[in-house]
């Protein structure tokens, strides 16, 4: 008996060691692969002009992606990204139109606050009510992009006020001024999630919610402050999506959601909770921005796009899912 027991566990201890997290490593592969491929196709695409350009269209979706980690890391999901775009991107326009030369920050600031106060309704119907937060969600971004359409009257709201447009198009040195605020979210998150109770408190929700409150941990209220978190970031990247177009259009901000959840799963972040980073979500980021800018590098036809990025999308999040887990969405 000794003997097989011994025999077991040196069997299974180096086959323990080699055990690898496939999770922590599809994106950056995706990513080489991308990056490879499309400068094959197009030299272009490598070139400084061309990154800056993705940093700069991609800004809204790393915002997006930084602030619902918190989200899916405590299991449960957020998909109200896109109506809450559109709300949050028409309103700053309008108010910058009102204020005029200084309505820049105060634009950011009522969308920033718009996000926020969604999701303290959100995270409260969540948390306290212990609605499903897919129907929860879903509901709040139908909501969002319809009072956006009341409001806007389903006409593109323009603005040429440059102290507004510059929060989306200008730089700073060379870099993208989305970028900066982007890196901003992203250092917020870091320290949130990694540095205070709070954030540790996150995993540890998401990989047991009962056991986490009967540790003593508010669960309830730090799931509504993931929400929150979230409902920020997003009405934040509203403002600043709607800033570099120079239009908040009821419209704005569609397939955002499914693309900020697919670049946070590629990076490491289990659907069912417990386990990911905010730093991570960076490759997967990357990953969905330099997809689209490939593909119309090379000219392919936007339907043809949606299908490819769907397949691709697709494999890489099946291929970094915890499958293991029997509770993936809470």
């Amino acid at each position: 008996m000794k003997g097989t027991s011994s025999a077991t566990s040196h069997k299974t201890a180096p086959a323990a060691r080699r055990e690898i997290d496939y999770s922590l490593i599809i994106a950056p592969a995706a990513l080489v692969v991308c990056v490879i491929f499309f400068t094959i196709m197009n030299p272009r695409f490598i070139s400084l002009d061309n990154l800056m350009n993705i940093l700069r269209q991609g800004g809204p979706l790393f915002i997006v992606s930084f602030g619902l980690v918190g989200v899916i890391l405590i299991g449960s999901i957020d998909i109200s990204s896109d109506g809450l775009l559109s709300l949050a991107g028409v309103s700053a326009v309008m108010l910058a139109n009102i204020v005029q030369d200084g309505g820049g920050w105060l634009s950011v600031l009522l969308g920033t606050g718009i996000g926020l106060v969604f999701g303290v309704f959100m995270g409260f119907l969540v948390s306290y009510v212990r609605l499903p937060s897919f129907l929860v969600t879903y509901g709040t971004s139908t909501i969002c992009r319809g009072i956006a359409l009341i409001v806007s009257g389903g006409i593109a709201q323009n603005t040429m006020f440059v102290q507004f447009k510059k929060l989306g198009s200008g730089s700073v040195g060379f870099l993208p001024t989305l970028a900066i605020f982007a890196a901003v979210i992203l250092i917020f998150m870091v320290v949130l999630t990694t540095k205070t109770k709070y954030g540790r408190s996150l995993y540890a929700m998401g990989s047991n919610e009962r056991v986490a409150g009967l540790c003593g941990l508010p669960t309830r209220k730090y799931k509504m402050i993931a929400f929150t978190v979230a409902g920020a970031c997003t009405g934040l990247a509203g403002v600043l999506m709607s800033a570099r177009l120079g239009a908040g259009t009821h419209s704005q901000g569609q397939g955002m959601s499914l693309d900020a959840i697919a670049a946070v799963v590629m990076g490491g972040t289990s659907l069912s909770g417990g386990k990911g980073s905010v730093t991570r979500t960076i490759t997967g980021v990357f990953v969905i921005l330099m997809l689209n800018n490939g593909l119309n590098l090379m000219g392919v036809s936007p339907h043809v796009q949606i299908l490819v990025k769907g397949i691709v999308v697709i494999l890489a999040v099946a291929a970094s899912s915890d499958w293991k887990s029997k509770d993936i969405v809470k």
